[in-house]
C-alpha cells in the first residue's frame, strides 16, 4: 500500500511540474510578444515626429494605433555630380520646421521703403543670434530701407536662417555712407548660415555709377578691355540713371559680403544694382550658391556677380548672373571651386585673377568650370595677371 501511494504521488508531482512549465512558457511568450508590439508601435510613433531623434525611451504606449509598417527605403542612386565636386554639406537643406522665427516687423520695422529700418533688423538679428537654428524673417510685400549693417558672430548660435521674401533697398544719401564703406550688408564669423527666399536686395547702384569709371583697384578693368571693333573709345559711356543727393564716396560697397564663415548657403534670392560686387565670399570654408540671380546693367562698372577670395570648398550652380563685370571672379587663395550650369551675360565672363599685384604670391588650385552659357560677354573664361610670374594654378575646363 505504501509503495502504491508513493508511486501515485510521484506521478502526480510530474503532472504538476509539466502543467506549471507549460503555463510559464505560454505566459513568457505572451509577455515577449506584447513587449515587441509596444516597441514596434513606439518606433512608428516616434518616427512621425519631425525634428526629433529616434531614442530608446518609450514616451507613449501607442498600442491602439494601427499603423502600417513603412516599406524599406530604396537603395541610394549613384551621385549625379562628377567627383571633382568639392566636399560640402549634404544637399539642399531647408530650415527646420520647429525653427523659432523672429519677424523684423515685430521689432519695429515699417517696410514702407522710406523709414530707416536698420535698427529693427539689428534687434531681430540680436534675438535670433541667441537661438540655434532660428529664423530671421523679412516678409514679402514689404520694402525695407536698411543702411550699412553687420550681422556678426562669432558668439551667435549655429544654423541661423535669414528668410528673405521681401525687398531690402540701400540708402541713396551720401551721409549714410560717410567717407566710404567696403560693404553694405555683411555676415561675419558665422557657422551654418543660410540666406534663402524669393526676395530682392537692391543696392541702388545708379547713384554710384554715374560718377564712376573702370578704376577698381582689384581689377583695373580699363586696361584689360578688348574692343569689339578696331577702335577703342576714350571714355566709357556710363549713363546717368538717378538723382544724386550729394556726391557719393569714391569707395563703393559690395552689396552682400560673407567673411570668415563656415558652411554658408545662398539660394533663391536676387541681388540687383549693386554699387560694386554683388555677392562676395572672403575667407570662407564650405560655400553653396544655387538658384541665385544677379541683375545689373552691362555698363555698370566693377559690378562682379560673385567674387571669391581666400575661400575653399565652393560650389556655385544653377544661377543666372547679369552684370557689368565678371560674372564670377576667383581671386588668390581659392581652392576646390566647382562651378556649373551658369547663365552668364551680359558681363565680362568668368575670370581667375587678377593675380600677383605688387609682386605678391598667388595660389589658386582645383578650379572646375563646366556647362556654362555665355551671351553678350566680353570674354569667356580667362586668367588675369599683373606681372609675368610663376603662379600655381590648377583648372579643369569641361564642356
Amino acid at each position: 500500500m505504501g509503495g502504491f501511494s508513493f508511486k501515485n504521488f510521484t506521478f502526480f508531482l510530474i503532472v504538476v511540474v509539466l502543467v506549471w512549465w507549460s503555463n510559464f512558457e505560454t505566459s513568457n511568450a505572451r509577455r515577449v510578444g506584447k513587449h515587441w508590439r509596444h516597441r514596434r508601435s513606439d518606433f512608428t510613433s516616434l518616427s512621425k515626429k519631425k525634428g526629433k531623434n529616434h531614442g530608446g525611451n518609450h514616451h507613449h504606449r501607442g498600442g491602439k494605433s494601427k499603423q502600417k509598417t513603412h516599406p524599406p527605403s530604396p537603395p541610394l542612386s549613384p551621385p549625379q555630380t562628377p567627383p571633382t565636386e568639392p566636399p560640402k554639406k549634404g544637399g539642399d537643406i531647408a530650415a527646420p520646421a520647429s525653427s523659432i522665427v523672429f519677424n523684423v516687423l515685430d521689432f519695429g520695422a515699417k517696410g514702407d521703403g522710406c523709414t530707416d529700418d536698420t535698427k529693427a533688423f539689428q534687434a531681430a538679428w540680436a534675438a535670433a543670434c541667441k537661438v540655434e537654428a532660428s529664423t530671421v524673417n523679412v516678409p514679402a510685400e514689404y520694402v525695407f530701407l536698411v543702411g550699412p549693417i553687420s550681422f556678426s558672430g562669432p558668439f551667435c548660435q549655429h544654423d541661423i536662417v535669414f528668410q528673405l521674401d521681401g525687398k531690402i533697398i540701400a540708402p541713396t544719401s551720401s551721409k549714410e555712407w560717410g567717407s566710404g564703406l567696403l560693404q553694405w550688408l555683411e555676415f561675419t564669423k558665422l557657422v551654418g548660415l543660410t540666406i534663402q527666399g524669393s526676395g530682392i536686395i537692391d543696392g541702388n547702384g545708379a547713384v554710384w555709377w554715374q560718377d564712376s569709371t573702370y578704376d577698381d583697384p582689384i581689377d583695373d578693368e580699363s586696361k584689360l578691355i578688348v574692343p569689339l571693333n578696331s577702335t577703342s573709345p576714350q571714355n566709357h559711356p556710363i549713363p546717368l540713371r538717378g538723382n544724386l543727393g550729394g556726391k557719393m564716396p569714391r569707395i563703393k560697397p559690395t552689396a552682400l559680403r560673407f567673411y570668415g564663415s563656415f558652411n554658408v548657403t545662398v539660394t533663391g534670392i536676387t541681388i540687383q544694382n549693386s554699387p560694386q560686387c554683388h555677392l562676395k565670399f572672403d575667407n570662407c570654408i564650405g560655400v553653396l550658391v544655387y538658384n541665385f540671380k544677379v541683375s545689373s546693367p552691362g555698363d555698370s562698372p566693377n559690378t562682379d556677380g560673385i567674387h571669391l577670395q581666400n575661400s575653399k570648398d565652393v560650389l556655385v550652380r544653377s544661377s543666372s548672373l547679369a552684370c557689368g563685370d565678371d560674372c564670377i571672379s576667383i581671386q588668390t587663395g581659392c581652392t576646390n571651386v566647382y562651378i556649373h550650369n551658369i547663365d552668364c551675360g551680359p558681363g565680362h565672363g568668368i575670370s581667375i585673377g587678377g593675380l600677383g599685384k605688387d609682386n605678391t604670391k598667388a595660389c589658386v588650385s582645383n578650379i572646375t568650370i563646366r556647362d556654362i552659357i555665355m551671351h553678350n560677354t566680353m570674354n569667356g573664361v580667362r586668367i588675369k595677371t599683373w606681372q609675368v610670374h610663376v603662379f600655381r594654378i590648377s583648372i579643369n575646363m569641361l564642356k
